[in-house]
């Protein structure tokens, strides 16, 4: 499967932090806590530094989902060649 095919199915909304985390009750604690600690931290700030620590998140949550899409790809390919692989062996090997 052509990596690109892959890339479009994670950014048809297939996002792990969509699919799998918000379910769980710590998830939802832990956001909260990171928002509350984020509104502190900001209200600290010079504006200089809030615009600052602004970028910083915006180019963190880029290269989280940079990842998050790698791993994905891989994790599909490997699933690719794994069920590839078992229906290209002989009968006998899969016993």
């Amino acid at each position: 499967m052509d990596k690109r095919v892959m890339g479009q199915i994670f950014c048809e909304g297939l996002m792990p932090r969509e699919t799998c985390c918000p379910v769980k009750r710590e998830y939802k604690d832990t956001m909260e806590l990171c928002d509350a600690v984020e509104q502190d931290l900001v209200s600290n700030l010079t504006p200089k530094l809030a615009e600052m620590f602004k970028d910083y998140k915006d180019y963190a949550v880029r290269l989280s989902t940079m990842e998050n899409e790698e791993h994905f790809i891989q994790g599909m390919a490997l699933g690719i060649r794994i069920t590839a692989e078992a229906f290209t062996l002989n009968a006998d090997k899969t016993e």
